[in-house]
């Protein structure tokens, strides 16, 4: 569901056994939790694919209202939903600092029921950008658009580092369905195809 001013997707990925992660919850946290509860399942997560306001403004109201729901963010970016002094949290209300998050890092696995959802660090419009990998799909928040990529001239952003990430996307084996924060889903054979800076990173 795109939530929030900047159209952010936030994603509901639900198990056979009923339990679900929330991935990237920007916005109205009731009308997230009115969709949960309609479909009658148990939040156990919140993944932050980073730490950028309009990727976290429901976390901590998601996580106060269900019980148990813990927070993983990329270790690099907790400074960024901590700190008042980074892009402005602050001034957005409490609601935007998040403590007591826990680190996730390159390779670490999250079991949701039947799934095991792959943490993949992909650094490059944050420092500790994560992309979730699992059951044929990628959550990869800004670091792969549909034809795009995010942008790297913000707190922790690089454009070399993010090269090196969309190589590591693009390697990685078989045609993902690419669900991004931002805009439609893509797959990754068209991104490998099409996608100008896939290309730019593959010829290094």
């Amino acid at each position: 569901m795109p939530l929030g001013a900047l159209g952010t997707n936030c994603y509901i990925l639900e198990s056979d056994s009923g339990e679900c992660a929330i991935i990237d919850p920007r916005a109205h946290a009731q009308k997230i939790a009115d969709e949960i509860e309609y479909r009658k399942i148990t939040p156990r997560y919140i993944l932050l694919t980073h730490g950028h306001y309009d990727h976290i403004g429901a976390a901590k109201m998601l996580r106060n209202q269900f019980a148990g729901v813990d927070i993983h963010i990329g270790e690099p970016d907790i400074e960024m939903i901590t700190s008042s002094d980074l892009l402005g949290i602050a001034a957005r209300g409490e609601d935007y600092i998040i403590d007591n998050s826990l680190a996730v890092n390159d390779g670490d696995e999250i079991t949701l029921g039947e799934l095991t959802i792959k943490a993949v660090a992909t650094p490059g419009h944050t420092k500790g950008g994560i992309c979730y990998v699992t059951d044929g799909v990628i959550f990869s928040g800004d670091t792969l658009f549909n034809g795009d990529i995010g942008r790297c001239d913000l707190y922790g952003g690089d454009y070399k580092v993010m090269l090196k990430s969309l190589k590591k996307l693009a390697s990685l084996p078989g045609n993902y369905t690419v669900f991004p924060g931002h805009g439609d889903a893509t797959n990754l054979d068209h991104e490998r195809r099409t996608n100008q800076y896939i290309n730019e990173a593959l010829r290094d």
